[in-house]
C-alpha cells in the first residue's frame, strides 16, 4: 500500500472528551479516567502534512477512540484543513459542545461542502444517558436541530441495549421529525467492559440488546479467523487512520501495535488479518455467529 492507494483517512484529533461512557477506553468503565491516558492534541502542522501526502483522498472522518472530535481545541483548524482541499468530511461526535450558535456557524461552514455528522444518541431523555453518562440529551438535540435547520447534513447514531431496546422505533420517528438524513443502529465494539456510574463508581447493569444479540458483540463467538473483505474498511477504502499523537497505522484497531510516522512501516493488513489476525480487528469486524 502507497500513500497514491489511500482514499479514507480516519483521524482522531484529540483524547479529550467530557462524557463518560462505560466502554470507552480513555475511562475506568465510565468512572475515573485510564492511568494510561495522555491527553493529547493532533497537531495542525503534522495533519496537514499527512493530508499533502495523500494526493487521492476523497474522505476525512473525524472519529476518536479515546476523545470526542469536537472536544479538541483545534478542531475548525483541523476542519477548515479538509475543505480547503476540497474533501467529503465526516464528524461522529456526542453532540453536547458548544451552543446553538456554533452549530449553526459549524453548518455554515460545511454545507457547500459533502458532508455529515453524526451525533450519537442511543435513547430518549433519561435513557440515553445511561451509556452516555455525563451528556444531555436536551442540549444535544438543540444542537442538532439547530445544525440541520441551517443546511447541515446530520446522522442519528444508535447503539442497542436492553435499557434503550424499547424506544428505538421512536427514536427514529424523532430523527424524522427533526430532519436527520439517516438513522443507523450501529454494533458495540467496546466489550468486556464492567460498567460504573461516572460519579459514585457504582457498578451498572448494561445489558445486550435481546432482540438481535449480534450488535453486542460479547455475545458472539467467532467461525471464521478472519476479517471479509465487506465488513472491513481498510480493505474497501482502501483507508488509514491517523491518532491524536500524529502517527499513522492500517485501522484504530492496529493502533497500539502498529504506531508508525510513515507508510513504509505499515503492515499488509489483507495478509495479517488471513494468517495472524487482530483478535480485535476480528471481535468488531470478523466472521461470526450467535451461540
Amino acid at each position: 500500500m502507497t500513500p497514491n492507494d489511500i482514499r479514507w483517512l480516519q483521524v482522531e484529533n484529540t483524547t479529550r472528551c467530557n462524557a463518560w461512557c462505560p466502554g470507552c477506553a480513555r475511562n475506568q468503565g465510565g468512572y475515573q479516567l485510564s492511568e494510561s491516558l495522555n491527553i493529547v492534541d493532533l497537531d495542525i502542522a503534522r495533519f496537514n502534512e499527512v493530508l499533502d501526502l495523500l494526493p487521492n483522498l476523497e474522505t476525512v472522518q473525524f472519529c476518536g477512540t479515546h476523545g470526542d472530535t469536537l472536544a479538541s481545541p483545534n478542531v475548525l483548524e483541523h476542519i477548515s484543513a479538509v475543505l480547503s482541499r476540497n474533501k467529503k468530511i465526516q464528524i461522529h461526535t456526542h453532540g453536547g459542545f458548544y451552543n446553538t450558535a456554533w452549530w449553526s456557524e459549524l453548518a455554515t461552514m460545511l454545507k457547500s461542502h459533502v458532508h455529515d455528522v453524526w451525533f450519537t444518541l442511543d435513547g430518549l431523555s433519561g435513557v440515553h444517558e445511561i451509556y452516555r453518562q455525563g451528556t444531555n440529551f436536551e442540549k444535544i438535540i438543540k444542537n442538532a436541530q439547530a445544525f440541520i435547520n441551517a443546511g447541515g447534513q446530520a446522522t442519528w447514531q444508535f447503539i442497542p441495549w436492553q435499557h434503550n431496546e424499547h424506544q428505538i422505533k421512536d427514536c427514529i420517528k424523532l430523527s424524522q421529525e427533526l430532519g436527520f438524513k439517516k438513522f443507523k443502529l450501529i454494533k458495540n465494539v467496546r466489550t468486556n467492559f464492567i460498567a460504573r456510574h461516572w460519579k459514585t463508581g457504582e457498578l451498572l447493569d448494561i445489558k445486550p440488546w435481546t432482540l438481535n444479540p449480534s450488535y453486542n458483540l460479547r455475545e458472539i463467538q467467532f467461525v471464521k479467523n478472519h476479517v471479509e473483505k465487506s465488513n472491513c474498511m481498510h480493505l474497501t477504502g482502501p483507508s488509514i487512520y491517523l491518532n491524536a499523537n500524529g502517527n499513522i497505522s492500517v485501522c484504530c484497531e492496529f493502533n497500539i501495535q502498529r504506531q508508525s510516522q510513515s507508510f513504509d512501516q505499515l503492515p499488509d493488513i489483507n495478509q495479517e488479518l488471513r494468517s495472524q489476525p487482530n483478535q480485535t480487528c476480528l471481535r468488531a469486524c470478523g466472521t461470526h455467529v450467535i451461540m
